[in-house]
């Protein structure tokens, strides 16, 4: 009985220690700036990218796509428009189910970036087929400067 006893009272305190609240604050969203997303060659992708300023200094890049049929889309900020083309500024998480999310404080080349930043950046956000065929575009989006 005492074992039993024992083995309860070690049992609760290990699920009440085990529990402790998450210490990780969530960061506060600030503002937040839409860019609607448009097909490519009649790919019948498009959606909407949404970049918010949270108070953590970051910057929350959602990406919620109509008509993606593929499990995944690789998706990027590219310097320059869309009509213009460009090398990849920010690589984004891959869009699953036509969902991406990203939180960024830098560009892929390590220089840090500011959701001010991306406001004016001279920019476009392409979503691509799948990982494997990079070069095919699905859906594009002018943000920063380039946005009308």
């Amino acid at each position: 009985m005492k074992s039993s006893l024992s083995f309860l009272a070690l049992t609760l305190a290990l699920v009440f220690i085990g529990c402790s609240k998450d210490d990780v604050a969530k960061a506060v969203i600030l503002q937040s700036v839409e860019y609607q997303i448009y097909d490519v060659s009649n790919s019948g992708v498009s959606g909407t990218v949404t970049f918010t300023q949270e108070d953590n200094g970051s910057t929350h890049v959602l990406i919620e796509l109509q008509g993606a049929y593929t499990a995944t889309n690789p998706a990027f900020i590219r310097f320059n428009s869309a009509a213009e083309g460009g090398s990849v500024a920010i690589t984004l998480k891959v869009c699953e189910c036509s969902i991406s999310n990203t939180t960024i404080t830098n560009l892929d080349n390590g220089n840090p970036i500011t959701y001010e930043g991306l406001l004016g950046l001279n920019g476009h956000v392409t979503i691509h087929a799948n990982s494997s065929n990079q070069s095919a575009i699905l859906a594009v989006a002018d943000i920063g400067a380039n946005a009308n």
